[in-house]
C-alpha cells in the first residue's frame, strides 16, 4: 500500500481568501450562491447550519461549479438532519461531498484535550516542533526521519518539558514522562497523536524513494507506465487478457515469490481503471486477485478493473490504530451494514443509509438516544465484526431501490469491497475511498475492525472452475454446493495474499473465518505465521468456526477442531466456543434450553459452565481430549465465548421462544404455534445472565448486533404472531440470510424501550474493562490466578471464581446462581458489591454470608 503525502488541514474553517470557482446552494440560504473556501487543489469547505429546510422538503444542499446551476452535485439533493451545524468538504476531482457535525459555524474548531502538542527528538534537534490539531482529538505533524543510530523522539504539551510524553511500554500508546521513543525509520513520516486515547502513529509518506511499483503479485499489478498480467493456470496455455477491448495472449514464466504455473503479460500505458477480462481456454473468467469488479457483470462477461490503489486513499489520511495490548482485551460486536442504518430512527443521511458511510456517520440520535457508531462507542465495544462486506454474488449489481437483501456469503470477488454498500458504486475510486474512509473512521473512534471472511467456498463452482478444478474439494464440505480446497499449495496461497491484501490496503484487524473448519489446520497456521510477520505491531485478531457444513471428511483429523485448536496458539488464531454457547443456552433453533434458563441439565450439572468461566483452558493430560471435547484453547485468546451470532435465533428470539407455551415448530425449524411469555420480566433477566457469564469468563467475548437492546428477527417485530417468524423454505427467524429488511433491519426505538438491558450489557464490559483479572492473558496464570469451584452443595446452581491476579488492581469473586437466591460465604476480607442482575453496583463494607440472586451473575471487588 503506497501512503500519499497528506495535506495538515488546521482548526479554522475560513483561511485563504482566495477566489472560489465552487458554490454552496441549500436551505440554509434560501438556495443562494455561497463561494466555498479552498483548501487544496481539489479541495474545498464551507460550514452551514442548518434548520428545519424550506417549504419543498426537509434540510438539504447542492454544490454548484459556476453558481449558475450549469454544474452541481449530487444529482439528487444531499440530505441532512435539521437543527444541526455541519462542516462541509467537497473534493473536486471525486465529486466526495464529506459531512461533519461542528458545536456551530461561529467558531468551529475541533475538540480537544491538549491545549497544544510539540514534537521533539532526534530528527528536529530536540526543539520543540508544534503538531497540527487536524481532526477531533488529532495532532498531526510530517517529520523527516534520518533513520541516525539512537533516533528517538518524545511529545510535549507545553514546549518547556514540564509535562511530556514517552511510551513505557512500547504499544503505541504514551505515558505521562515515559521513556524515549526509539525507531529505525527513515524518510518523511506523518507522526499522528489522540489526546484522548494517547495512541500514536508513524505512517511513512513516501515509502518507496525510487521503484515505487507495488510487490509482485498475480492479478493485475499497476504502475504509472504498464500493468502486469497474471494468473495461475495449472492445466492449459491458452491463456489470454482482453484490455479495453484489446486482446494480448500470456505466456508461462518461471516460478517466483513462491508461485507456480504462472501466465503472465505486460501492458504498457497508464491503465488505472482500464476494464479487464482473463480468458482460459476462449472462456472468461473471473481475477481471483481482482482489485475491483464492474457490478452486474456476472461470470459471464467476468468485467475486472485495473487500479491504481494509492489514489484511494482515505481524505486526510490515515488516523492512528486503536491501542489493543492484549488480544484479550478485546470485546467483540458483529454487524450487518446495512441492517445497522437502514431504518429511519437510526437517524443516518439518507443517502448513507444501509452503506459503508452510514455505518460510521456520527451525531445520529433517535430521541435522544445515541445510535449507529456513537451507540457503539457509547457500549464501549472494542471491535466491530462486519458481515462480508467483499463483492457477493446476490443482488449483484441491482439499483439501490431493489428491497434485495442477503448476508453475502455468496463470494464473487473476495477482494473487492459489495458495491450495494457504497454510494458510488460505479465510480471505483470512491467505491475503495469508502470502505477506507469506514475503517478510519472507526479507528478514529477508538473501534477495530474485523472482516467476516468466507474462503471456504464460492457462490458456484463457476468462479474457478474455469481456471481449473483444482480450487475444489472432490466433496461439497460446505453444504453450499461447493467448497475450497485450501491442501491446494496456490490455493492457500491465494487465501493467504486475499488476507494480508485487507490488512495492508483497507486498513483491517482482524478477520472472522466462516467455516474454518472446512480448512486442514497447517494452512490455517501458515496463514496466521505470515501475516503476524508481516504486521507485527497489529495484534490481528483471527478466529472462526471450527465445524464444517454437516459434512463426511476423509481428512477430519488434520481440520480445524476444537481438538486441534491448540496447535495454533503460536500463530494466534482461536475458535467460537460453541460448547460453552450451547451449555448456556441449550439448542440453537427450538426450544430446548441449558443453564441459563435454570436447566442444570444440558449444562452438565455446572461443569460446563464451570470450564467455561476458566476459559476452556486447554490440558495436553486430559483422558477426555477429543475432537470435539470442550476444553480446548491453550491460550485464553482461542475462545470466542458468546451466546447468539448472525445465525440462529438471535439472543431475544430464544429466550422468548424458549419461555413462551404451547410452541409447535416444523423439520426446519419455523415456528407454527406459540403462546407468548407471560411475564417478559423473567426472559430479560435471563438474558442478563447469559451475557453476564460471557462479559465475565476468560476468553474473548462476543455481542451479536441489537442484543443489547433485545432486538428481534421477527416480522416487523411481531412477536406474538408466529407467522411473523417464518419466511420461505428455510429461511425466518432463525435463519435470516435472504429475508426481507422488515424481518432483519435494526430499530432503534428498542434502545429507549429496553435502556436497562442496553445498561447492564453496558456495565458489563466497562468491569470488564476495568478488571485485568477478568482477561487474563494466559491458562498459566488463569491456574495460577483464578480458583473455581462447583460447591457440592448446590448440586451445580452454583458456580464461583475467585480471581486474584496481581496485574489488577482488585481481587474479584464471581458468583453464577442458575436457580433460587442463595446465600454463600464471601472469601476473607471486606468486599463490594460491583455488579448483580441489574449492572453496575456499589455497596461496601461486605463480608461473611451474603444473599446471591438466582439468575444473575454477581460480582464482587476487593481493594488491595
Amino acid at each position: 500500500m503506497k501512503t500519499l503525502p497528506i495535506l495538515a488541514v488546521g482548526a479554522s474553517l475560513l483561511s485563504a481568501p482566495v477566489l472560489a470557482d465552487w458554490h454552496f446552494r441549500g436551505t440554509p440560504n434560501q438556495w443562494q450562491a455561497a463561494s466555498m473556501t479552498p483548501i487544496d487543489t481539489n479541495h474545498v469547505q464551507t460550514c452551514q447550519q442548518f434548520q428545519q429546510g424550506d417549504a419543498t422538503g426537509g434540510p438539504r444542499f447542492k454544490i454548484d461549479r459556476y453558481g449558475d446551476w450549469a454544474e452541481s452535485y449530487p444529482v439528487a439533493d444531499f440530505t441532512v438532519a435539521g437543527n444541526q451545524s455541519y462542516r462541509i468538504d467537497f473534493y473536486t476531482d471525486s465529486q466526495t461531498i464529506l459531512t461533519t457535525p461542528v458545536a456551530d459555524c461561529e467558531s468551529p474548531s475541533y475538540a480537544q484535550t491538549f491545549p497544544q502538542l510539540y514534537f521533539r527528538g532526534t530528527p528536529n534537534g530536540w526543539a520543540p516542533t508544534a503538531m497540527t490539531l487536524v481532526d477531533h482529538h488529532t495532532w498531526s505533524l510530517l517529520m523527516d526521519f534520518d533513520g541516525q543510530t539512537n533516533q528517538r523522539f518524545k511529545f510535549d504539551l507545553t514546549a518547556d518539558w514540564s509535562q511530556n510524553y514517552g511510551d513505557d511500554q512500547r504499544d503505541g500508546v504514551l505515558d505521562a514522562s515515559g521513556e524515549d521513543i526509539f525507531t529505525p525509520i527513515q524518510g518523511e513520516y506523518r507522526v499522528t497523536v489522540n489526546d484522548q486515547t494517547l495512541a500514536y502513529s508513524l505512517t511513512p509518506v513516501n515509502p518507496c524513494a525510487s521503484d515505487c511499483a507495488e510487490p509482485m503479485m498475480l492479478g493485475a499489478s499497476y504502475q504509472p507506465e504498464q500493468t502486469t498480467f497474471s494468473i495461475w493456470s495449472p492445466e492449459t496455455s491458452d491463456v489470454t487478457v482482453t484490455v479495453s477491448g484489446t486482446l494480448y495472449p500470456l505466456t508461462k514464466v518461471s516460478d517466483f515469490n513462491g508461485y507456480t504455473d504462472v501466465y503472465q503479460t505486460v501492458v504498457p500505458g497508464d491503465l488505472h481503471l482500464a476494464e479487464y477480462t482473463f480468458r482460459i481456454n476462449g472462456i472468461p473468467v473471473r481475477d481471483p486477485y481482482g482489485k475491483m469488479a464492474e457490478p452486474g457483470t456476472g461470470n459471464d462477461k467476468a468485467v475486472n478493473i485495473v487500479m491504481d490503489m494509492s489514489r484511494t486513499e482515505p481524505i486526510g489520511g490515515w488516523a492512528a490504530r486503536p491501542a489493543l495490548v492484549n488480544r484479550e482485551d478485546a470485546v467483540i460486536y458483529e454487524v450487518h451494514v446495512r441492517d445497522f442504518t437502514l431504518d429511519d430512527s437510526a437517524g443516518v443521511s439518507s443517502g448513507k443509509r444501509g452503506k459503508f458511510m452510514g455505518l460510521v456517520e456520527t451525531g445520529t440520535r433517535y430521541n435522544g438516544l445515541k445510535t449507529g457508531l456513537d451507540h457503539l462507542v457509547d457500549l464501549g465495544v472494542t471491535h466491530v465484526q462486519l458481515l462480508p462486506v467483499y463483492d457477493f454474488a446476490t443482488c449483484d449489481g441491482l439499483p439501490d431501490s431493489d428491497p434485495c437483501y442477503n448476508w453475502g456469503y455468496d463470494p464473487r470477488n473476495y477482494n473487492v469491497p459489495e458495491e450495494r454498500y457504497s454510494q458510488s458504486p460505479t465510480d471505483y475510486e470512491a467505491r475503495a475511498r469508502e470502505f477506507k474512509t469506514m475503517v478510519n473512521a472507526f479507528h478514529k473512534a477508538g473501534i477495530r475492525v474485523i472482516m467476516d471472511v468466507v474462503y471456504n467456498h464460492t457462490y458456484a463452482k463457476e468462479m474457478f472452475e474455469s481456471i481449473s478444478g483444482r480450487y475444489y474439494t472432490p466433496t461439497d464440505l460446505s453444504g453450499t454446493g461447493n467448497s475450497i480446497d485450501a491442501d491446494q499449495p496456490m490455493v492457500s496461497r491465494m487465501i493467504q495474499d486475499s488476507l494480508a491484501y485487507w490488512v495492508d490496503e483497507y486498513g483491517v484487524d482482524g478477520f472472522r473465518f466462516d467455516l474454518i473448519g472446512i480448512f486442514s489446520h497447517q494452512e490455517v497456521a501458515q496463514w496466521g505465521r505470515a501475516l503476524n510477520q508481516q504486521f507485527p505491531d497489529r495484534n490481528l485478531l483471527l478466529y472462526g468456526e471450527p465445524w464444517n457444513g454437516y459434512a463426511s471428511d476423509p481428512k477430519e483429523a488434520q481440520r480445524v477442531r476444537y481438538g486441534t485448536t491448540h496447535q495454533l496458539v503460536e500463530e494466534h488464531v482461536g475458535v467460537f466456543n460453541g460448547a460453552y454457547r450451547e451449555a448456556l443456552k441449550g439448542s440453537n433453533d427450538d426450544t430446548r434450553t441449558g443453564y441459563m434458563f435454570n436447566n442444570l441439565g444440558s449444562a452438565d450439572a455446572g461443569w460446563s459452565v464451570y470450564d467455561g468461566l476458566r476459559g476452556s483452558a486447554y490440558d495436553p493430560e486430559d483422558s477426555r481430549n477429543g475432537t470435539w471435547f470442550r476444553n480446548f484453547a491453550a491460550d485464553p485468546e482461542q475462545s470466542i465465548n458468546y451466546i447468539s451470532a448472525h445465525d440462529n435465533f438471535g439472543l431475544w428470539d430464544k429466550v422468548f421462544l424458549s419461555l413462551s407455551g404451547n410452541v409447535v415448530q416444523n423439520s426446519s425449524h419455523q415456528v407454527l404455534a406459540l403462546t407468548p411469555p407471560a411475564n417478559l420480566d423473567d426472559a430479560k433477566r435471563v438474558v442478563n445472565f447469559g451475557m453476564g457469564m460471557v462479559l465475565t469468563s476468560q476468553g474473548i467475548p462476543f455481542i451479536h448486533a441489537g442484543d443489547e437492546f433485545l432486538r428481534t428477527k421477527t416480522d416487523n417485530e411481531q412477536m406474538n404472531v408466529p407467522e411473523a417468524w417464518n419466511y420461505g423454505a428455510h429461511g425466518g427467524t432463525h435463519n435470516t440470510y435472504n429475508a426481507p429488511d422488515s424481518f432483519n433491519k435494526i430499530r432503534w426505538h428498542r434502545r429507549a424501550e429496553h435502556a436497562a438491558t442496553f445498561n447492564y450489557f453496558k456495565d458489563l464490559i466497562a468491569l470488564r474493562r476495568l478488571h485485568a483479572g477478568l482477561r487474563m492473558t494466559s491458562n498459566q496464570d488463569i491456574a495460577n490466578y483464578l480458583s473455581v469451584s462447583r460447591p457440592d452443595a448446590f448440586g451445580g446452581q452454583l458456580v464461583t471464581g475467585h480471581i486474584t491476579d496481581p496485574k489488577d488492581t482488585h481481587d474479584l469473586f464471581v458468583v453464577y446462581n442458575s436457580g433460587n437466591n442463595q446465600t454463600i460465604s464471601l472469601p476473607s476480607g471486606t468486599w463490594t458489591l460491583a455488579a448483580d442482575a441489574t449492572g453496575a453496583r456499589n455497596q461496601t463494607g461486605l463480608s461473611g454470608l451474603v444473599l446471591v440472586e438466582g439468575t444473575a451473575v454477581t460480582v464482587f471487588t476487593q481493594t488491595r
